[in-house]
């Protein structure tokens, strides 16, 4: 990415600056909602406001093409024919990338691999001893990772339908809002954290310490 003002370059995997006048510099990393069905989306939030997207003579011109295609159905990686190559995982390997900061400061980092959730939507790991809910749904694609506490109670989820997961205290939480939705609990929300559906040559080249989740 660059940005209009002074043309410096900017990953979008890190939020930083790496070319131009604010090299060095760090866009502050918002959480995202998973990817979910308007109608799904519009019942949680029926106040949303909908972008209008750009239209060209009246129509939405190449709104449907993807440009990146044959890039996907290759085996390059990199960019500007920079390879990299980090062989725990294939190049092209979709993964979910987690990184959580530990109490003393440091950051640590985790990819998913995408394959893991064929048969569940749901794996509870603990990464820096932060205890994670990692939701992946196959069909939408929709992806949500959480702090899987609550206050200090550390529960264990399961998948229900669609966006929804029980706790082992058969508390039922709504994953597009992060909310408690029965029980003593009601009301109450997940804290949701930063994650990225990723190539793997791309996640382990910016994190290259990163692990790999094994079930």
């Amino acid at each position: 990415m660059y940005d209009h003002q002074t043309r410096s370059l900017w990953s979008h995997i890190t939020g930083k600056a790496i070319q131009g006048p604010l090299k060095g510099k760090q866009l502050k990393t918002l959480v995202s909602m998973p990817q979910i069905a308007w109608k799904t989306w519009q019942l949680n939030y029926p106040e949303t406001e909908v972008l209008s997207l750009p239209t060209v003579g009246g129509t939405r011109e190449g709104i449907n093409r993807d440009n990146y295609a044959d890039y996907h159905a290759s085996q390059r990686a990199g960019v500007s024919g920079t390879e990299y190559t980090d062989d725990r995982l294939p190049n092209k390997s979709l993964v979910i990338g987690v990184q959580v900061q530990t109490k003393d400061g440091k950051r640590q980092f985790r990819a998913y691999p995408i394959t893991h959730f064929t048969e569940t939507a749901v794996i509870n790991d603990t990464l820096g001893k932060v205890p994670l809910l990692i939701f992946h749904d196959k069909s939408s694609f929709a992806t949500a990772v959480f702090k899987r506490n609550v206050a200090e109670d550390v529960r264990t989820f399961r998948a229900q339908d669609g966006h929804f997961v029980v706790d082992n205290t058969g508390t039922l939480w709504n994953l597009v809002t992060g909310e408690a939705t029965s029980g003593t609990d009601k009301g109450k929300r997940l804290e949701r954290l930063p994650a990225v559906n990723i190539y793997w040559f791309a996640w382990a080249r910016y994190y290259p310490r990163t692990t790999i989740y094994r079930p």
